[in-house]
């Protein structure tokens, strides 16, 4: 998942695409909540149908806890009977942009426009990748392998380090004939901005070039390519001057392959089967129950270069209201701990995994419960 400022998109939308046989459709169901000054807003958010339900049930559970905090409806007709949508960060609006089957009908990408409110006004594009044979998100990183990673952020350091070098050189070329509409100190305030990205991300003594050496940038899943964004060399403040706008290195999938992972072959060329672990490291929805016989949804999550998850949480079915969660993993054991309305620990969650099960405890108001989950 990742988000990118863009223009805000239209209406609603209604996709039908075909996956092996399988028919993928989004039919957008819409929720009440408020913005920040208290208002009420209208939020849209897609709603996947399928002939496989549990597939369908992994995307819309993943897309309503990361988007709206709160459980998918049984069906697409009952979300409008739900209680109001609180957020944590209230939104001005949420609409589907698009969704569609890429990379030879192997995933499913959506992508949802939301704009919001804060200390400046916020446009902005998430995008979600989903395996189209299980309905398992896919975190862009996975599809690179170690030496890879480590590869294309040497390779996006000089490619963005050339970059600024080139525009530097033509700045300064057109300083000479300077204009009205963009001055000589215009463009000096350009030179200065450009070499002093340049010097801080991209030269051994900056300050950040240990970092940018490390890292390649926001990754992307393309149609056929990966693509690589390092952000832009401007603040908030400055951004009216800076003409390059965000440093993005994008390659083509053949351009990809000693860089990817098996995984990676299989989503962006088709050659292997696609096998990967059914648990994700990175983001994942569980299904479980607590007692043997009280339904619960979990999301684990964990932060991963170029992309952010929302905190890991779960929720009792029933009642549908999100409980916030702190994992610490003490060698093969992970403890969950979860938090009542004061904020302060009132139960935890303790259990070891078993092949795609989660097996372990859950232990509160004096009770020591079974615990069980998986994808």
């Amino acid at each position: 998942m990742f988000a990118k400022n863009i223009s805000l998109l239209g209406s609603a939308l209604l996709f039908s695409v075909t996956c092996l046989g399988a028919t993928f459709s989004d039919k957008p169901v819409k929720y009440v909540s408020k913005n920040s000054s208290g208002e009420k807003v209208e939020l849209t958010i897609p709603f996947i149908s399928t002939e496989d339900q549990q597939v369908a049930g992994r995307i819309n559970s993943f897309l309503h806890i990361q988007l709206l905090n709160t459980l998918p409806p049984g069906k697409e007709d009952t979300a409008s009977k739900m209680v109001p949508i609180e957020l944590e960060f209230p939104m001005e609006s949420m609409q589907p942009a698009s969704a569609g089957l890429v990379n030879g009908k192997r995933q499913y990408a959506i992508v949802v426009s939301t704009e919001g409110y804060g200390a400046y006004c916020s446009l902005n594009e998430i995008r979600f990748d989903f395996d189209a044979r299980t309905g398992r998100v896919i975190t862009p990183v996975e599809l690179l392998s170690e030496s890879g990673k480590k590869a294309l952020a040497i390779l996006a350091q000089k490619t963005n380090a050339r970059r600024l070098r080139t525009e530097i050189a033509r700045l300064e070329k057109f300083s000479n004939k300077a204009t009205k509409e963009r001055g000589k100190e215009t463009v000096a305030d350009q030179i200065e901005l450009y070499e002093r990205c340049l010097e801080e991300r991209y030269t051994k003594s900056g300050s950040l070039y240990d970092l940018y050496l490390k890292y390649p940038g926001q990754i992307s899943i393309l149609d056929g390519a990966l693509s690589f964004d390092s952000g832009t060399c401007s603040a908030h403040a400055n951004r009216a001057i800076d003409d390059l706008g965000n440093l993005v290195m994008t390659l083509k999938a053949p351009q990809l392959t000693a860089y990817l992972s098996s995984y990676g072959k299989y989503i962006l060329l088709g050659e292997g089967d696609g096998a990967i672990a059914d648990i994700n490291p990175y983001a994942q929805v569980f299904r479980g129950k607590i007692n043997g016989n009280t339904p619960i949804t979990l999301m684990l999550t964990d932060s991963v270069d170029g992309v952010y998850y929302s905190s890991s949480r779960y929720f009792y079915d029933k009642r549908r209201q999100a409980i916030k969660l702190e994992l610490e993993r003490k060698k093969d054991v992970t403890e969950l701990t979860e938090f009542d309305s004061k904020g302060k620990p009132s139960a935890t969650i303790s259990y070891r995994r078993e092949g795609n099960k989660l097996l372990g405890q859950w232990r509160g108001a004096g009770k020591t419960l079974a615990f069980e989950a998986a994808p």
